[in-house]
């Protein structure tokens, strides 16, 4: 079973770069991606994704927010935050909001599979 995973974030370029990779995993299947937080809760809403890779800078209802209101409607979700800077109080309020782990742009397309994996290991026996 592929870990289902939904994709958040407002800049299309990089949305198409993560589709692109994670379509090559065959791990991980993409169930849906979100330009806006409003779309990302909807979307989860409907497909029950495993995992959420959330951008924290998005535009009206940001990153941490989305995280908190995602978890709150479908607990067993694994939220993991991305961000394109890495600073200490992002990170913590990431944490804090329910993310199971932060990752940075920067480094992402090599890790990215892995962390979602690593991400849903408890739903995944």
């Amino acid at each position: 079973m592929p870990i289902r995973v939904l994709l958040v974030d407002d800049e299309p370029m990089f949305l198409e770069a993560l589709t692109a990779l994670l379509d090559r995993d065959e791990r991980v299947q993409i169930v849906g991606a979100a330009d806006t937080s409003l779309r990302a809760i909807e979307l989860a809403d409907a497909q029950h994704p495993d995992v959420a890779l959330v951008d924290l800078a998005m535009p009206g209802m940001n990153g941490f927010e989305l995280t908190k209101k995602l978890l709150a409607n479908e607990p067993a979700l694994r939220v993991l935050a991305v961000s394109g800077l890495s600073n200490e109080g992002a990170v913590s309020l990431a944490l804090e909001a329910g993310a199971s782990a932060f990752l940075l742009k920067g480094g992402l397309y090599d890790e990215v599979g892995d962390a979602i994996v690593a991400a849903a290991a408890p739903h995944h026996h």
